[in-house]
C-alpha cells in the first residue's frame, strides 16, 4: 500500500524525494503509534487530529517543517480516493 500511496504523490505532482519522505514518515508514525499499517488506514481519521495544532502530539506533527502531519494528510486524501 505505501508503494501505491508514493505512486498516487508521483502521479499528483509531488517530486519524487518528496514522495519517499512521506513514505517514511508513514512508517514512522506506525512505529512511534506501536501500530500495523492496516490499523492505521482503519484509524486516520481518529489519530489525524492528534497531530494537528491542537492535538496531543502536535509537537511531534510540527517536526520536520509539518511533513509528519502533511504526510499523514496526504495519506489520509490518497485513501479516500483509493
Amino acid at each position: 500500500m505505501l508503494k501505491k500511496f508514493e505512486n498516487w504523490l508521483l502521479q499528483n505532482n509531488y517530486k519524487p524525494n518528496t514522495a519517499k519522505d512521506y513514505q517514511y514518515r508513514i512508517k514512522r508514525v506506525c512505529k512511534k503509534e506501536n501500530i500495523s499499517l492496516n490499523v492505521l488506514v482503519e484509524n486516520i481519521n481518529n489519530l489525524l487530529p492528534e497531530y494537528e495544532i491542537s492535538g496531543a502530539k502536535s509537537e511531534y506533527g510540527r517536526m520536520s517543517h509539518e511533513s509528519v502531519k502533511q504526510a499523514l494528510r496526504r495519506f489520509n486524501k490518497f485513501l479516500m480516493q483509493a
